[in-house]
């Protein structure tokens, strides 16, 4: 029986297809932007490259691809296209957003909320179908303590950066939809995935990366030559370089705080046995596919040193007298140190439940952040 996929091009979408390929689906259809040999192209690459859980050799013929858009009325598909896709229609997956925490809100919103409704719509005409919605545990916005339940879904804290706010409004339509249409739901809220494998390019990246490049972009513009900020000098542009000097840079933030990280193929596996175990009944589920244990700043601050030998970061509650150079920084990437004021922690009663005896993840730990953190992989993916 069909399956539809969403995300599939992306980090975690690519390893949720390979893992209900490898749970036995034999007929799953990925929606997605481009003709369907593009998507076909860029899917198997990541697919392949994923390489874990070990996959029949004709797998991959099960995949069928569509051309869809979030962004499109209709999700760009014709009437009779909508009645074939939906046709005998047992799950619904929808992994595709717009994952930019810098975007504009109205570009997230259009992909995120408006992309969600349209995705729903699509679910309406499929009423055998469960939907496996994949949210974020970052709807939980700017509450910076305690214990964040399962079923919490509230904004009177506010959020972060509008990112979390558009995944706080989609779960909101799938709430209102499932109520709605008497239809079964699943909310998977991961936190903040991430791998030790370097990724090559022109496949999907790691959420970290939305930090990382741009501090290393503006890294490498402060410093001297084109060597690498492997060999930083550790001097602004006209100063003598010695590779032993180092590059102090002070950002505003707290080392105390701490950030949920899960390894994405632990996440992966995890939501697709989850849906396998879940019974299906009325109304939403959701499930925090979160590590147990969290992640202080500090130690992600520390294993920000394997990329950028040479660079000192120190967090401040107040930035006084700001460099050009932190400057730069604050403005890039300043809105994720706001994260920095976190201590809180998620429950996961619902997942250790569906779960059913699989093993807490292993530790995502300064070894661990050192090999996430690395220096970026240069081979082309192909």
């Amino acid at each position: 029986m069909p399956v539809l996929l969403t995300g599939a091009t992306g980090f975690l979408g690519c390893r949720l297809l390979r893992e209900l390929l490898a749970h036995g689906e034999d007929d799953v259809i990925v929606l997605g932007r481009g003709t369907p040999g593009e998507l076909r192209h860029r899917v198997e690459a990541a697919v392949r490259w994923v390489d874990a859980p070990p996959l029949a050799p004709d797998a991959l013929a099960a995949v069928h691809y569509v051309s869809g858009d979030l962004t499109r009325p209709d999700l760009g598909l014709g009437e009779r296209e909508r009645a074939r896709l939906t046709d005998g229609l047992t799950a619904l997956w929808h992994c595709a957003a717009l994952l930019h925490m810098g975007s504009a809100p109205a570009a997230l919103h259009h992909a995120n909320v408006i992309g969600t409704r349209r995705v729903l719509e699509l679910a309406d005409e499929a009423p055998a179908a469960r939907l496996l919605h994949v949210s974020t545990a970052y709807v939980a916005g700017r509450r910076p303590t305690g214990v964040v339940m399962e079923d919490d879904l509230l904004d009177t804290a506010g959020f972060e950066v509008p990112y979390e706010e558009s995944k706080y409004t989609a779960e909101r339509l799938v709430h209102a939809w499932a109520r709605r249409a008497g239809r079964d739901a699943t909310v998977f809220r991961p936190s903040l995935l991430v791998t030790d494998r370097p990724v090559p390019d022109g496949l999907p990246g790691q959420p970290a990366d939305a930090l990382l490049r741009p501090l290393e972009r503006h890294l490498r513009n402060w410093t001297e030559g084109p060597s690498p900020v492997g060999a930083l000098p550790g001097r602004p542009r006209g100063e003598a370089a010695h590779p032993a000097s180092t590059l102090n840079v002070r950002v505003v933030g707290d080392p105390q705080g701490t950030l949920n990280m899960l390894q994405v193929d632990y996440a992966a596996r995890a939501m697709v046995r989850a849906a396998a175990r879940l019974r299906p009944a009325p109304g939403v589920r959701t499930l925090h596919v979160t590590h147990p244990r969290n992640v202080s700043l500090a130690t992600a601050a520390a294993a920000l040193a394997g990329r950028f030998p040479g660079l000192s970061m120190t967090m401040t509650e107040r930035l006084t007298h700001p460099t050009p150079l932190e400057r730069q920084i604050a403005q890039q990437v300043g809105h994720l140190l706001t994260y920095s004021a976190h201590r809180r922690t998620y429950d996961r009663t619902n997942l250790l439940a569906a779960l059913d005896g699989l093993p807490d993840p292993p530790p995502v730990d300064h070894a661990y952040l050192s090999r996430a953190f690395g220096r970026p992989e240069t081979l082309v993916a192909g």
